[in-house]
């Protein structure tokens, strides 16, 4: 029973391991910056401050003082044929004879391969794959039987 209350375990990564990583940054940048000159490194240094700041200060003000801003709706679709449901009415058969006939031949079928060995592995995959099939065929065949007799 308490091996379906399993708390889901987070993976404990060993602290050596970011220092190891920030070793190997340091060490890259290192060389990346060892041929710059400080007059240099000082004006990269002024330009990515500001950069980072303009795009900062932008952001800010248009998120306080812009109001034209476009919301996206997510919204669900829903086909809108299948929502009005039909009255049948008592003239019209909802299933005609041809069609139950065909049920009625498939029903047959189906059952006709219960007697064979390898109409027995169909039949058993047929009934594991969708086990409502039959069940569905014998209720159709009922409804006919009591709404429309032959």
């Amino acid at each position: 029973m308490m091996k379906l209350f399993k708390k889901n375990k987070e993976i404990r990564i060993n602290p050596k391991y970011y220092l190891l990583i920030q070793d190997k940054w340091v060490k890259k940048m290192n060389t990346l910056t060892s041929d710059l000159s400080k007059q240099s490194l000082l004006i990269y240094l002024i330009l990515f401050v500001i950069i980072t700041g303009s795009i900062s200060i932008y952001n800010i003000y248009r998120g306080l003082y812009c109001k034209d801003y476009k919301q996206t709706d997510i919204g669900i679709r829903i086909n809108s044929e299948h929502l009005i449901v039909a009255k049948p009415s008592l003239n019209i058969t909802v299933l005609p004879k041809i069609e139950f006939e065909n049920i009625s031949n498939f029903s047959l079928f189906i059952d006709s391969l219960k007697h064979t060995k390898e109409g027995k592995k169909i039949y058993d995959s047929i009934t594991n794959c969708r086990p409502g099939l039959l069940d569905s065929i014998v209720f159709i065949k009922n409804y006919y039987k009591t709404n429309f007799k032959k």
